[in-house]
């Protein structure tokens, strides 16, 4: 079994020769976990001539945070280590606070990265976390996807290398070092399902049920994860055609019924439109899927199906989508609803101006001289303003969900409802892509 730094090695040592750039940064609560992830990347950079990057995310749930964050950077400092402190303080009280700090974490970890240029963020989940993981989708009703739980890299950012090493030995290398690490309450508390999970891993573990061999399982399911993601790109290559942000699903891909294989691509391009990143409900995906085998239309995900020559078409639905996001002058692109680049015309001295007056009818919308503030959101009712959208053979419910450019709340370009007025609106990553990512 690989000690902790031969894990690090072996799952980082491939950042070396992948072009990213000699930076790293590692996400750290101050509990035993990521702090001895952030001990042994240092180890692992200062052998590399990497640099190293922490941060601690303060959820502002706990009195206690605050100063759990300030004293990893205290840390963080005695070592030579840039850190920083990112706050999240948007929760509202409703839905799963745990799965709801975990989205914001990611998130605020994300844009940390984005900001600093790293190559990867490091997190310091452990075996234990994997098997407790494992146990909590297998009680939910998982299937592979699900029981396959966490990847060593998580591309484009995220990288666990210590998923194989047990948190004894982590805690064991810190009190070899003299580090002493903070244990959150939480981790006690059997309100949350990961506490409960972990509870009852001493008894699983008296009918063979290890870490170990829960790890080796996701493990398993993982490697059957690759097979099914095979089929599936096969599949869609086979039955599913993108249509300006739309997908169509021929009538045999439809009729494929409830094979794993067709239920999978289905939830994907569910995903791959409205934007989740978790797959929908197996029943509410089948009956979904056998409404519109019958002729009839559902939403599901924020996502409009309907009946298309025998398949089915899936459109962004209008009343799901993200709103108004505004742009500075100088933008020279700006991302709409999760999957959309809007960029303006060029060369950058052409401006969006709309003709004089509320709503005016469809123009070149170019002029000289600097071009003001912008902002993109769905076209809506506005299609009455586009002549031409029908040009492009499209629902008008998808059209009305596509991305449009306004100044002022005046219509300016509707790229996708034959009103480009020399702006352009492309998917950020089609679905052949994303089905290979997810």
């Amino acid at each position: 079994m690989m000690s902790p730094d031969e894990a690090i090695a072996g799952n980082m040592d491939f950042l070396i020769d992948a072009g990213l750039g000699n930076r790293v940064g590692v996400g750290v609560s101050g509990g035993s976990d990521s702090l001895a992830a952030l001990v042994l990347v240092a180890d692992w950079a200062r052998a590399k001539g990497w640099t190293v990057h922490a941060a601690t995310v303060d959820h502002g749930l706990r009195p206690e945070a605050r100063a759990e964050a300030e004293s990893v950077a205290a840390f963080c400092a005695q070592r030579g280590i840039d850190h920083d402190i990112l706050v999240w303080g948007e929760w509202d009280g409703t839905g799963n606070l745990q799965a709801a700090a975990r989205d914001a974490r990611k998130a605020l970890l994300g844009q940390w990265a984005g900001r600093l240029g790293l190559a990867r963020v490091v997190l310091g989940h452990t075996a234990d976390d994997q098997a407790e993981t494992f146990l909590m989708r297998l009680a939910r009703g998982s299937g592979v996807d699900g029981l396959a739980c966490m990847a060593v890299d998580d591309p484009p950012l995220f990288l666990r290398p210590l998923l194989e090493i047990r948190r004894d030995e982590l805690r064991a290398l810190l009190d070899a070092r003299g580090i002493v690490w903070v244990d959150d309450p939480t981790n006690d508390d059997p309100a949350f399902d990961r506490v409960k999970a972990r509870q009852m891993m001493a008894h699983l573990s008296e009918l063979g049920l290890t870490t170990d061999r829960l790890v080796r399982t996701a493990a398993h399911m993982a490697r059957a994860r690759v097979s099914l993601d095979a089929a599936a790109t096969e599949f869609a290559a086979r039955h599913i055609a993108e249509d300006n942000g739309d997908l169509i699903i021929d009538a045999e891909g439809l009729q494929a019924g409830r094979g794993d294989t067709a239920t999978r691509v289905f939830a994907s391009a569910l995903n791959w439109i409205g934007g989740h990143g978790y797959r929908p409900r197996y029943a509410a995906l089948v009956a979904a899927m056998e409404a519109v085998r019958g002729g009839a239309s559902r939403t599901l995900g924020g996502v409009l199906v309907t009946a298309h020559s025998g398949g089915a078409r899936l459109s962004r639905e209008l009343s799901a989508v993200q709103g108004p996001v505004s742009a500075a002058p100088d933008a020279s692109e700006i991302l709409w609803d999760g999957r959309w680049r809007i960029v303006p015309p060029q060369p950058a001295d052409q401006n969006p101006r709309p003709h004089s007056g509320p709503h005016s009818g469809p123009s070149s919308g170019l002029a000289s001289g600097p071009r003001t503030g912008f902002s993109v959101r769905a076209l809506g009712d506005d299609i009455a303003l586009c002549k031409d959208w029908r040009a492009a053979g499209r629902p008008r419910a998808s059209v009305m969900a596509s991305p449009a450019v306004y100044v002022d709340d005046v219509l300016v370009a509707a790229p996708l409802a034959g009103k480009p007025s020399g702006w352009t609106a492309r998917i950020v990553a089609d679905f052949t892509t994303f089905l290979l990512s997810h």
